[in-house]
């Protein structure tokens, strides 16, 4: 007979994120706070890797998903959330050579 495999690499530890009421922002929101010369490595880092940095901006209450109009469409669109964290504003750096300009 067969056997189920057991999580064994990390599976086990996995969380779901919850979408309502979350106040995250964005990609790093698991960053801690960091300083200006921490924030200017990572910008420099970027850059070096031939990427453009870009600045998020929005008000802060329009920065996390609420549960207002949290499915659309009934759920005919699973996976689909209206008011996401994914709506801030960017601005994308083109051209910067260092964190300076940025």
């Amino acid at each position: 007979g067969q056997t189920a495999a057991w999580a064994t690499t990390g599976e086990k530890d996995m969380k779901v994120w919850n979408p309502v009421d979350n106040k995250k922002f964005e990609t790093f929101s698991y960053l801690p706070p960091l300083s200006d010369a921490e924030i200017a490595r990572q910008v420099d880092f970027i850059i070096r890797n031939g990427l453009a940095p870009c600045l998020e901006f929005a008000p802060e209450e329009c920065s996390f998903v609420d549960d207002v109009a949290t499915v659309r469409f009934q759920g005919s669109t699973a996976g689909y959330y209206d008011n996401r964290y994914w709506t801030m504003w960017k601005l994308p750096m083109f051209g910067c050579r260092s964190s300076q300009e940025v």
